[in-house]
């Protein structure tokens, strides 16, 4: 329409120019049938013009037609408000989402139809569109009147004036549970399918962790019960001493299953007491030395020796003790471990460091996973359970552990646990 103002008033202006020839002209017949035909062609012009005027407005009408059905019977809530979110214009449903007629929908200010727990960073995000002019989405927990809320996408666009300036806010309104409850179903089956090849791992580790021992044990006891008199009683010892440490790494392994699965159940019980840690790791040292043979590998340096503080006895040998002979089992060579103790800040910082054959960068990311196994353990003993359970302890401290590591040059823990106001859990 606004293409056929200036054609049309250009035809008036020239039609009032003719007439006025035309009287000018009313005694020269010659002049005067000129300028009468001059003034039938430009009738026809303007007629013409007319003619595609109302096929333009039929054709604009139907189109307006078209979008205010499109308005009208949309599933999603459509909006027309002024800068501050007054309400000018609504659909259908957004009547029916808002649960309020539209009568009494115009004039409302759109916040109050917000949670109230988010209508602060509602009111926030409208001035952001404000001084932005940009257009934007977000979700929100709506509230409509007399029901109870439910999570919602928004998204919002400028309404400019001929000017440029911004006059009013335009607003699309999504009901957005099913999505959310599509999205649950999904993480569930996802949580399912993780639990399944997590017991798919569990049962591989288990069978293949016990299948050595038990044969060690078998073989040992069928040679303690064939030729037990022809053994000498050093050779018994030394069969005795594999079924001994056979059934003490079994037990171990049960254990370890046992604690993680609490953990995991978050039953994993953690009783806090007053525990002086210098002490404590001197303690461990000594007794992993025993164990190992009298191989005094691990090197313990403390800044401190009265480094006291709220832990779980149990749960912070789980944690050393797992770390210690960790280093320990992947150093091949005998290499020396180093075990540091420092005090900064009101938090013990705990390091442990070896020289072995280092963590891929692949298997980093998944360290703390249970049953998982870096790809370099080779032919090395293990469940996967040992970091898991170290993970899970450090945090029921309200700790950190963070790991660095190279292939073929070593690996480095460092726990942070602090001192004091333990979470009771």
């Amino acid at each position: 329409m606004t293409n056929l103002n200036q054609p049309i008033h250009l035809s008036q202006q020239r039609l009032e120019s003719l007439m006025n020839r035309i009287n000018q002209a009313a005694d020269q017949p010659e002049i005067l049938s000129t300028i009468l035909e001059e003034f039938s062609i430009t009738l026809e012009k303007l007629d013409q013009q007319q003619q595609e005027s109302v096929t333009i407005i039929n054709a604009s009408q139907i189109e307006l037609q078209h979008y205010r059905e499109l308005f009208n019977s949309t599933s999603e809530a459509y909006i027309v408000t002024d800068i501050t979110g007054k309400i000018h214009t609504a659909n259908p449903a957004a009547s029916t989402m808002l649960n309020i007629s539209p009568n009494h929908l115009i004039g409302k200010l759109l916040p109050v139809f917000v949670c109230e727990s988010h209508r602060q960073a509602f009111r926030t995000k409208l001035e952001q569109v404000n001084q932005s002019c940009q257009s934007t989405a977000w979700e929100v927990q709506l509230q409509p009147r007399h029901s109870e809320y439910f999570p919602a996408a928004i998204a919002v666009s400028p309404i400019r004036d001929n000017q440029g300036n911004l006059t009013k806010l335009r607003w699309l309104i999504s009901d957005i549970r099913h999505r959310q409850q599509a999205e649950a179903l999904r993480q569930e089956l996802a949580e399912q399918q993780e639990l399944s090849e997590l017991k798919s791992r569990f049962l591989g580790t288990v069978s293949h962790e016990f299948r050595t021992p038990l044969t060690t044990i078998l073989s040992s006891s069928e040679m303690l019960e064939r030729y037990s008199d022809r053994l000498s009683p050093e050779r018994k010892t030394v069969h005795f001493h594999k079924i001994s440490q056979c059934v003490g790494y079994m037990t171990q392994l049960l254990e370890d299953i046992l604690i993680y699965s609490k953990a995991d159940a978050e039953k994993l019980e953690f009783n806090p007491t007053v525990v002086n840690l210098s002490e404590f790791c001197q303690n461990l040292v000594e007794d992993l030395h025993l164990e190992a043979a009298n191989q005094q590998r691990i090197q313990f340096k403390c800044n401190d020796d009265d480094i006291c503080g709220n832990f779980d006895p149990k749960l912070l040998r789980q944690i050393l003790s797992n770390l210690l002979t960790n280093a320990l089992k992947y150093s091949p060579n005998g290499d020396p471990v180093d075990f540091e103790l420092n005090l900064e800040e009101n938090q013990a910082i705990i390091i442990i460091r070896d020289r072995g054959i280092g963590i891929p960068a692949n298997d980093q990311v998944h360290l703390f996973e249970p049953f998982h196994r870096a790809q370099n353990t080779g032919t090395i003993n293990g469940t996967g359970l040992g970091l898991a359970i170290v993970k899970k302890a450090v945090d029921l401290h309200q700790g950190k552990i963070s790991v660095q590591s190279k292939i073929d040059i070593g690996t480095t823990f460092t726990v942070k646990l602090p001192l004091l106001n333990v979470k009771k859990f």
